[in-house]
């Protein structure tokens, strides 16, 4: 069959098949080659041109330049997991180019990450934070099984109905409080836990 000829404009002068090269009319990504039949008069499709793309290479993508004059090959790290050096929070390329300011490759490999420029590091403002939380919660949940505990025990005691043993159990339980109640969660993660009775 005979070869389209075409004029500045790609549309064609004489009929015939040609060769053309499909992209992404958003991003100018190279798609694919299709052999396409063109009658006088009649222009190459949409988001194709005739000028071969440049080979694949290892880390870009092949796309039209911003004016769809030529090829040119834009750094593609689609895919790439990447760390918000602020948050240490992942997410995923998903456009072509460059890594975007404020991330990293880098896993965050420490609890607390803070970025420092060339690493993660502990951040130790938020460790001792978090330290103080989980001691509080710690503490509470200990209060509360304290009362758990003695609720059958002071039901007893106010109606006069506690055996000795039940006393002096009762008894060890609050003593117990009282040492949880001073624990100072301040000082966590060093602190020494009271032992809960027997």
């Amino acid at each position: 069959m005979t070869q389209a000829i075409l004029n500045e404009a790609n549309i064609a002068t004489t009929a015939g098949k040609i060769t053309v090269f499909n992209y992404d009319q958003t991003t100018g990504e190279y798609l694919s080659s299709s052999s396409e039949y063109l009658a006088e008069g009649v222009g190459i499709p949409a988001g194709s041109c005739t000028d071969e793309p440049y080979k694949n290479k290892k880390g870009f993508a092949v796309c039209r330049t911003t004016d769809f004059t030529a090829w040119e090959y834009i750094v593609d790290h689609r895919g790439t997991k990447v760390y918000d050096i602020t948050t240490a929070q992942v997410s995923e390329i998903r456009e072509l180019g460059d890594l975007p300011d404020g991330v990293t490759t880098i896993t965050p490999d420490v609890e607390f990450p803070k970025w420092n420029g060339k690493k993660w590091v502990t951040d130790k403002t938020a460790k001792k934070e978090g330290d103080i939380e989980a001691a509080e919660t710690k503490k509470q949940n200990l209060i509360a099984e304290v009362s758990a505990e003695t609720q059958i025990l002071q039901t007893k005691l106010a109606l006069k109905r506690i055996k000795s043993d039940e006393l002096e159990l009762l008894n060890a339980w609050l003593d117990y409080l009282d040492l949880l109640e001073a624990v100072d969660t301040s000082l966590a993660p060093d602190i020494d836990w009271p032992l809960k009775p027997n």
